[in-house]
């Protein structure tokens, strides 16, 4: 800390003389230098600062006997004492960060309101922010040493901002002085947040995949519903039923299924459906992965389903998430593989009698987990408070309020709201049974690596019916590699 004396708000100024006499002399003796000091902070420094415990000072100072004497700080070091405990009684702060907005932050607002009053020692501050900047503003605030106590993060975030050191591990919270029982969660829920066999995240919410399909169509048309032991040849058998051509003018009105286009998250479920995976479990190796027979066979066909079968609308933008398309909200479209993101507003849609099944199975049954959760910032400065605000958020007591608006991450919350065997609900839950990691948990560049060629391989072979798979593959696993070997040590 440095302390900056201003000498325009003290009375120094001498009476004015008939002969002004300029002098400019350096100050040698230390001990004079230290006693100037003292008296000019003691003049015009407020009362309430602390006396440094070491101060080392060098000063010129010119002294005109007409008007004024100027002091010159040319270097000064202050070393200020210990801040001082907080007195009693007063309440600790704990900052939370999220990128959720709008009706997404009333859960986290009613859950802050439940912890504050079962601990009165902590007032909660929620700080939202939305959309592509989270993450910068988070990375600036970790660099800066300022970022939130406990912050929320999207599951393939989880390796950038752990290897960074912006994250606590929690094994030691978990095990500790308030100990979480991890038992407690649904399958799946706990995996996503660790980091090289540690924790760091606790769940907040998730999504599988899943089927939603349109009641009114299926009606329509007299097609059974589906049900969640169906295959892929099921599933496509049933968009053929669903694709129609209502006023025979040769286009097609009524489409069998809105896919995803070059959505490459998505798109993981498919190959591990189709019994391959995209890497290593080491990380290190795309060639054999990617152009697997497994993954070309998973590419050839979602293809199919476009450009030989017809039964999915084409991409409305390759730019736009999961293609962009509105078929299926629109009442356009029978059936939609996706996540639970868009069903409070599906549910409500008068376009839409909905229901929601299990993914088919490929060659095995197979899901991909999306997922966010909470983790406690290695450099806040009450990380034991953060921790129990995170206990409190991410176990059963906030799962009591989540289920309120989404799927809590606490089984028995889940079961006690009836989801379970919902018809609805049950076919996320369910979903959970057969999860397989996503690409992101065996490398931290998968992001900067595969996904770039694995979306410009989608794209291809959406755009180009006589696309050949394998060859398009066998480039997209070229180029991820190149691109990964620039990355390993």
């Amino acid at each position: 800390m440095q302390v900056a004396v201003d000498l325009s708000t003290c009375n120094l100024q001498p009476n004015k003389e008939k002969k002004a006499v300029k002098k400019q002399f350096r100050v040698v003796s230390i001990l004079m230098t230290l006693a100037l000091a003292a008296a000019l902070i003691a003049g015009c420094a407020p009362s309430a600062t602390p006396t440094p415990e070491v101060i080392t000072v060098e000063k010129t100072v010119e002294v005109p006997v007409e008007k004024t004497v100027q002091v010159e700080v040319i270097k000064e070091v202050v070393v200020t004492p210990t801040p001082k405990p907080l007195a009693e009684g007063a309440k600790i702060i704990l900052r939370v960060g999220t990128g959720d907005s709008g009706e997404g932050l009333n859960p986290h607002q009613e859950i802050i309101a439940a912890f504050e009053k079962a601990n009165p020692d902590i007032l909660v501050q929620l700080e939202a922010v939305a959309g592509s900047d989270y993450y910068t503003r988070l990375l600036t605030q970790i660099a800066a040493g300022d970022a939130p106590d406990i912050i929320q993060i999207g599951d393939d975030a989880v390796p950038m901002f752990v290897s960074k050191g912006g994250f606590l591990p929690l094994d030691d919270f978990i095990t500790g002085a308030y100990p979480l029982d991890t038992s407690i969660y649904l399958p799946g829920m706990l995996k996503p947040g660790m980091y090289k066999g540690q924790q760091y995240f606790l769940p907040k919410d998730f999504s599988p995949l899943a089927v939603y399909f349109n009641k009114k169509i299926f009606d329509q048309f007299g097609v059974a519903y589906p049900t969640g032991d169906w295959t892929w040849d099921e599933f496509l058998k049933t968009a053929q039923e669903l694709t129609k051509d209502t006023n025979g003018d040769g286009n097609t009105d009524i489409w069998g299924v809105q896919l995803s286009a070059n959505w490459t998250s998505g798109f993981e479920y498919w190959v591990a459906s189709a019994g391959g995976r995209l890497i290593s479990e080491d990380g290190t190796t795309y060639i054999g992965y990617m152009d697997s027979p497994e993954t070309i066979s998973a590419v050839q066909f979602y293809a199919d389903m476009y450009n030989k079968y017809k039964v999915a609308p084409p991409p409305a933008d390759f730019n736009l998430w999961a293609g962009g398309n509105p078929e299926f909200e629109t009442g356009k479209a029978a059936m939609r593989l996706f996540g639970r993101w868009p069903q409070t507003g599906l549910r409500n849609n008068p376009n839409v009698d909905l229901g929601v099944v299990e993914v088919p199975a490929g060659v095995k049954k197979a899901n991909v987990l999306f997922w966010g959760g909470f983790g406690i910032y290695s450099g806040s400065k009450n990380p034991e408070a953060a921790w129990r605000f995170l206990k409190f958020y991410t176990g059963a007591e906030g799962s009591e309020i989540w289920k309120m608006h989404a799927i809590p991450p606490v089984a028995a919350a889940a079961e006690s709201a009836g989801m379970t065997s919902d018809p609805i609900e049950g076919a996320w839950i369910r979903g959970l049974d057969y999860l397989v990691d996503r690409a992101y948990v065996s490398t931290d560049y998968w992001g900067e690596t595969a996904d770039p060629a694995l979306n410009k391989a989608l794209q291809t072979v959406l755009i180009d019916p006589n696309a050949d798979v394998a060859a398009v593959m066998k480039t997209a696993a070229e180029e991820a590699q190149a691109a990964l070997d620039e990355k390993l040590p």
